[in-house]
């Protein structure tokens, strides 16, 4: 009876360490700033800093399209920053302003934590403000996100936004939780539970809450073969409004890879999709 008290003292203790220690690494993911600008692809661009609501101050690029032309709000991934993604998202320029800017923590802008969506929100919702109150950019809004910010734009739902494409987005906090820890199959729901624990606690971070849903015309990519957020994600975000979401899974892409496997496609079905929503 000892030993058997003995080894579930020792798988609790693991648990709990375990999980806190993976929450804290992900939660304080490292610095990463890339070394491109948009000059790097020949485009002119301004530098901008703009304040959170709770008073973190966020970097971005403000690269302006034709006169007139709608604006697209663009977000990176985790753990990148706004360079890492230009060479993706340029060839909407010129026919879209382009604002590019770091998500807390990350690239040139202040924090120390990343959320997972919960703060970011703010993050995407200053954005907009800031943008709105420049007299000389587009107030038509489109965002475009990529994993973490996907999901972001995605659980914002931010009023003035009225078009998303969304590229390997996580369906909830809970799920990308559970993405974490596949490798215990079956086995990961106390780490999960636990994890979560940690976000209440020192945070006041309820997981529930946070939930990817359609709520304007939204495009969905995501690859078949992503090893990092599954694909199972996106089907289940687009369950959530059908009649607003529009679903391409990409054959053999892993995450991050769908510009990757058809550049050619990839770009003319995002460029559409934004042409024919704003």
């Amino acid at each position: 009876m000892q030993a058997i008290l003995k080894y579930l003292l020792i798988v609790i203790g693991f648990i709990i360490l375990f999980s806190l220690l993976n929450f804290y690494l992900n939660t304080h993911p490292p610095k990463f700033r890339s070394k491109e600008t948009p000059a790097d692809y020949g485009l002119e661009y301004e530098n901008v800093r703009f304040k959170t609501k709770d008073g973190l101050l966020l970097a971005g690029w403000l690269i302006k399209g034709k006169k007139g032309s709608p604006t697209i709000i663009v977000g990176h991934g985790y753990p990148f920053d706004k360079g890492n993604i230009i060479p993706v998202v340029k060839f909407l320029h010129p026919d879209y302003t382009l604002f590019l800017f770091d998500f807390r923590s990350f690239g040139q802008s202040e924090g120390t934590m990343s959320t997972g969506g919960v703060k970011e929100i703010q993050d995407v919702d200053a954005a907009v403000k800031y943008l709105k109150l420049r007299n000389d950019v587009n107030h038509t809004f489109g965002a475009y996100g990529f994993s973490l910010s996907a999901a972001t734009f995605l659980m914002a739902q931010n009023p003035d936004i009225k078009v998303i494409v969304a590229d390997s987005a996580y369906a909830s906090i809970h799920d990308i939780v559970k993405e974490l820890y596949f490798y215990f199959g079956p086995l990961k729901y106390p780490f999960v539970w636990m994890t979560e624990l940690y976000g209440k606690l020192f945070y006041g971070m309820d997981a529930s809450k946070y939930v990817a849903k359609v709520t304007v015309p939204t495009l969905l990519i995501h690859g078949d073969k992503d090893s990092q957020i599954s694909v199972k994600n996106s089907i289940k975000i687009d369950e959530t409004n059908k009649k607003l979401s529009e679903l391409w899974i990409i054959k053999g892409a892993d995450h991050g890879m769908s510009y990757a496997t058809n550049p050619k496609e990839y770009k003319a079905r995002v460029k559409d999709f934004f042409d024919e929503n704003l």
